[in-house]
Parts: structure tokens; sequence; C-alpha cells
């Protein structure tokens, strides 16, 4: 009785905190839209613009939290989803980060490989978005390119400093951050909750 208790106040939070995280987002979110409408200089929209980003990077921000908090199944554990629209999707999403520094990206597919992923799809996007950010934020300007490769049965991340990989086996005692950020320990939490391997070499 005391463990479903508690899974039950722990839903209701996640869901308060859900809705009390994405309220804010969703007004900053019109707002920008409504400033779009009007006369902008060009300083005005790039200031736009930053915020624009800024909002989707807090937005992604929570629905990652979100997710790993959720300890209910949602029934999106099971799901058996292809492996590239989402990296293309991730890519395109930070690509904004490489503006200015030179660096290519290039994403390799192995010849006649269409991987087919089993767990959540938004948690996949969520790990494959913070390898992608990780590596474009950490190569430094002319070092590239930067090689995101889909393999039949692993995914490769690969900067100028060093690489991120999922894949393989993952080393005992994986890193929280070592430098890289909160990114890279949220993407072992979140391959954990989906039995995905993951590792890192520097």
């Amino acid at each position: 009785e005391r463990i479903s208790a508690f899974v039950v106040r722990e839903r209701d939070f996640t869901g308060s905190a859900s809705h009390e995280l994405r309220t804010p987002i969703t007004v900053i979110t019109g707002a920008i839209e409504l400033l779009e409408q009007g006369d902008l200089s060009a300083e005005d929209v790039k200031a736009l613009d930053r915020i624009r980003r800024a909002t989707a990077e807090m937005k992604s921000t929570i629905e990652m939290f979100l997710c790993i908090a959720r300890e209910a199944d949602d029934g999106q554990y099971g799901e058996r989803f292809l492996v590239a629209p989402l990296v293309d999707r991730a890519v395109e999403q930070q690509r904004y980060l490489l503006n200015g520094k030179g660096v290519d990206v290039e994403v390799h597919v192995e010849s006649h490989a269409t991987p087919v992923v089993q767990g959540h799809p938004q948690a996949f996007l969520i790990a494959v978005t913070n390898l992608v950010r990780n590596a474009f934020e950490h190569t430094p300007a002319g070092q590239g390119p930067i090689t995101v490769r889909i393999r039949e049965r692993d995914l490769l991340v690969t900067n100028g400093c060093g690489g991120d990989g999922g894949g393989g086996s993952s080393p005992e005692g994986a890193p929280a951050s070592n430098g890289y950020g909160l990114g890279l320990g949220i993407v072992q939490r979140v391959c954990e909750r989906n039995g995905w391997d993951f590792s890192l070499q520097v």
C-alpha cells in the first residue's frame, strides 16, 4: 500500500510539475509569435532568434527531466521506430551552434542499413540531441568534420576533440559530466531506462 501510494504521489507530482513548467514556455512562445508580427530591426530579429532558441532548449530540457522522472510506463517504451529520421532532426535542430565555426557535419548511413530501435522514441531523440549538442559545442572553430555514423546496431557521434558513442558496452561508472556538461549524464540515464548501451571515449 505504501509503494502504491508513493507511485501515485510521484505520478501526481510529475503531472503538476509538467503543467507548471510548460505553462511559462507556452506564454513565452506566444509572445515571440506576437513580436514577430511587428516591424523589427535586424538587431531585434537576432535577439528574437536567440530567445526562440533558448526557449526551445528550455522546453527540451524540461521534457528531458520529466521523461527521466516519469516512472510509470506511458506505453511508449516498447515502440519500434526508425533511427535515421530522429538523428536528422537532432542534427538540424542543433546546427545553429556551429554558426561561424566553419565546421562541417557529415551524416553517414551504413550501406543498406535501416536500423530500427525498440524503446521510447522521445527518449531516443533526447539522447541523440544531447550527443549532437555536446559535439557541436565542444568542437573549436575550424576543427572538423563532426561525423554522425548510423549503423545497423549502433550510432557513433565523433568530433575533432574526441568522441561520444552510442553502442558497445557502457563503461563502469560512465561519466555524469566530466567537464562535458549535464547532457552526457542525461544520455546515460535515458539509455539505462530503455535498455540501450552507452559508452564515451575521450
